[in-house]
């Protein structure tokens, strides 16, 4: 199947998923059963009062190969490779993240919408666990949806998380993404001093 026709299939499964019965099962992963799913909140920019629930669900994790690549593009050709790099693996997305749609408009855009996750790693640090995620469209969590770039973009999703099981996630575009040859994976530079964009990520196993 290519990925053209994987990608509303799955946003399709995903958010009837959310948006019916989030603890509803099927059995068959290929119906849209989560391997693991997480919730967060993300902080609006213009309302840091303002929050909206972020659902993140993964059906599989990425390969080494698939990790080996993308650090090889970094390393070898520098951040725009990215892009590039990750959609040689669109055929096999690693899951979604499910977003808000816009209270008070139409039906079409009222409903909750997925974009898709096409890369995905879970590691564990001297600190704890993070988990990497990697997307071919831009992501704006705490904006309107309807601000939402359609364009292609490389995203990347770094999230980190405490002893108390609760993660903190923060988004890097392709100049703030580096290699930590410690673990072995791509990650945001620099990680304390960029903005919070989700918080209180859990995660849900089923």
């Amino acid at each position: 199947m290519s990925g053209v026709s994987i990608r509303p299939i799955l946003a399709m499964v995903f958010a009837a998923s959310v948006g019916v019965a989030l603890g509803a099962r099927s059995g068959a992963v290929d119906a849209g059963v989560p391997f693991e799913r997480f919730v967060a909140r993300a902080a609006s920019e213009s309302d840091r009062a303002a929050t909206s629930r972020i659902e993140i669900m993964i059906q599989h994790w990425s390969t080494d190969q698939e990790r080996d690549n993308l650090v090889d593009a970094l390393i070898q050709h520098g951040p725009d490779a990215l892009l590039p790099a990750i959609q040689k693996v669109l055929k096999r997305p690693a899951g979604v993240v499910v977003i808000p749609g816009i209270p008070g408009a139409g039906a079409r855009v009222r409903t909750r919408q997925a974009r898709d996750v096409v890369f995905a790693r879970s590691i564990e640090t001297p600190k704890g666990r993070q988990v990497i995620l990697a997307t071919d469209r831009s992501l704006a969590f705490g904006e309107p949806t309807k601000d939402w770039s359609p364009d292609y973009a490389f995203a990347l999703l770094d999230i980190r998380f405490g002893p108390d099981g609760a993660g903190v996630g923060k988004l890097a575009p392709p100049a703030k993404v580096v290699y930590n040859k410690e673990t072995k994976i791509i990650e945001l530079d620099n990680y304390g001093a960029q903005p919070v964009r989700l918080t209180d990520v859990r995660s849900e196993k089923p």
